[in-house]
C-alpha cells in the first residue's frame, strides 16, 4: 500500500518536476545552449509543469472516479495527458514567444517538446492513478475480509454456543436414568460431569486448544461413561505423541466418542468397544474414532449421527476451510468417524 494524503503529495510534486528540472538542465548545459535560455527552460516548465499537476489533482479529488472502471479510467488518463501537454506547450512558447525571443516558432521543436511533456504527463497520471486506484482496492480487500472473518467469528461463536448446551442435556440425561439403577454411581458420575462441564465452560469460547487437554477432558469422558457402562464398553487409545502439542477445536474428540456410545454402543445389549486413533499422514493430522454399530444409510448424517456432527462439520469449514474435513463411513461392521485437521 501506498501512502497518500496532502503530505506526500507535496513531496512527490517537488522531488518529481524538481528531477525533470534538473536533467533538463545538465541535458542543455552539455549541449552549450546559453545560459539565458538553460535558465529559463530548468524552471518555467517545472514551475508551471507543477501548476498544472496540482491544479488537475485538485480538479479531480472531489470526483468519484476512484469508483470507475477501468476503461473509463484509462480514458481520462490519455484525455488529460493530451490536455496537460497542450496547455503546458502553449504556456511555455507563449512566454518564449512574447516575452524572451520574439521569433518564428518551430513546429519540430514544439512536436519535440509535446513528445517530452506528453510523456512526463502520461508518467504522472499513471502513477497518481494507479497509487490511488491500487489504494482503494487495497482498503476494500481489507474491509471485504475483515467483514468475512467477523461473519466467521459470528458462525462459529453460534456453532460453539451449541456445544455446552448438547453436552449438557445428554450427560444429565446420563445421569437421570442411573440415578434409578444406581445411585452411589450416579454420584460419581455427577462429580466427574462437574469437571466436564467446567472445562467445557473455560474451553469452548477458544477456537482452538492442546491435543493433549482434549485427550484428558476425552480420558475423563470415558471414565464417566465407564461408571454408567461397565464391562459393556471398552476403548482402546492410540497416539502419535508428536502431535500432542497440535491445535485442535475444543471438544470435537468428545462429541465424535459421545456420538459412537450414543449411536453404537448404547444400541447393542452387549455393549462394543471404542478404537481411537490420532495419526499424521503429510500436511494433516487425523482423529479416527471407530466404534461398533452400522449407519442407516436411507437417512442422513444429520438425522443419524445428531447435532454434535454437524456442530463439527461447521466449525472445520470455519476454521480450516477445505484443509479440514469430517468424514463418516462403515466398514466391516463399524462406524468411522474422522477428522482431518491440517498440520500448521
Amino acid at each position: 500500500m501506498f501512502k497518500t494524503g496532502d503530505k506526500n503529495f507535496w513531496k512527490a510534486q517537488l522531488i518529481g518536476w524538481s528531477i525533470m528540472g534538473l536533467s533538463n538542465l545538465i541535458v542543455q548545459l552539455i549541449a552549450n545552449i546559453p545560459i539565458q535560455y538553460v535558465l529559463l527552460n530548468t524552471f518555467i516548465p517545472p514551475i508551471i509543469g507543477f501548476s498544472i499537476s496540482t491544479g488537475f489533482r485538485y480538479l479531480i479529488k472531489g470526483k468519484n472516479w476512484i469508483h470507475w472502471g477501468i476503461g473509463k479510467i484509462i480514458l481520462l488518463i490519455i484525455c488529460s495527458t493530451i490536455v496537460q501537454t497542450i496547455v503546458l506547450n502553449g504556456i511555455v512558447f507563449s512566454i518564449f514567444y512574447f516575452f524572451v525571443s520574439n521569433s518564428d516558432v518551430n513546429i519540430a521543436e514544439i512536436l519535440s517538446n509535446s513528445v517530452i511533456f506528453g510523456i512526463l504527463f502520461l508518467a504522472w497520471n499513471l502513477i497518481y492513478f494507479f497509487v490511488h486506484y491500487f489504494n482503494n482496492w487495497h482498503y476494500s480487500e481489507i474491509e471485504k475480509w475483515k467483514l468475512v472473518a467477523e461473519m466467521k467469528d459470528a458462525e462459529l461463536g453460534s456453532l460453539k454456543s451449541q456445544v455446552n448446551p448438547h453436552f449438557v442435556f445428554n450427560s444429565i440425561n446420563n445421569i437421570r436414568a442411573l440415578i434409578l439403577e444406581d445411585k452411589d454411581k450416579a454420584r460419581d458420575m455427577l462429580m466427574n460431569f462437574s469437571d466436564l462441564f467446567r472445562y467445557s465452560l473455560t474451553h469452548t469460547n477458544k477456537q482452538t486448544v492442546l491435543l493433549s487437554e482434549e485427550l484428558e477432558v476425552v480420558h475423563q469422558y470415558l471414565e464417566l461413561l465407564a461408571i454408567q457402562f461397565e464391562e459393556k464398553l471398552k476403548y482402546n487409545i492410540q497416539l502419535d505423541d508428536s502431535l500432542l502439542t497440535e491445535k485442535v477445536p475444543p471438544m470435537v474428540l468428545q462429541i465424535l466418542v459421545e456420538n459412537a456410545v450414543k449411536h453404537g454402543i448404547s444400541q447393542s445389549k452387549d455393549g462394543g468397544t471404542i478404537d481411537i486413533a490420532i495419526y499424521k499422514n503429510k500436511n494433516a493430522f487425523y482423529i479416527e474414532v471407530k466404534n461398533s454399530g452400522s449407519l442407516n444409510i436411507k437417512s442422513s448424517l444429520g438425522e443419524k449421527l445428531g447435532l454434535g456432527l454437524e456442530n463439527i462439520k461447521n466449525r472445520l469449514r470455519i476454521l480450516y476451510n477445505e484443509n479440514g474435513n469430517l468424514n463418516v463411513t462403515e466398514k466391516n461392521n463399524y462406524v468411522i468417524a474422522s477428522i482431518k485437521i491440517p498440520l500448521l
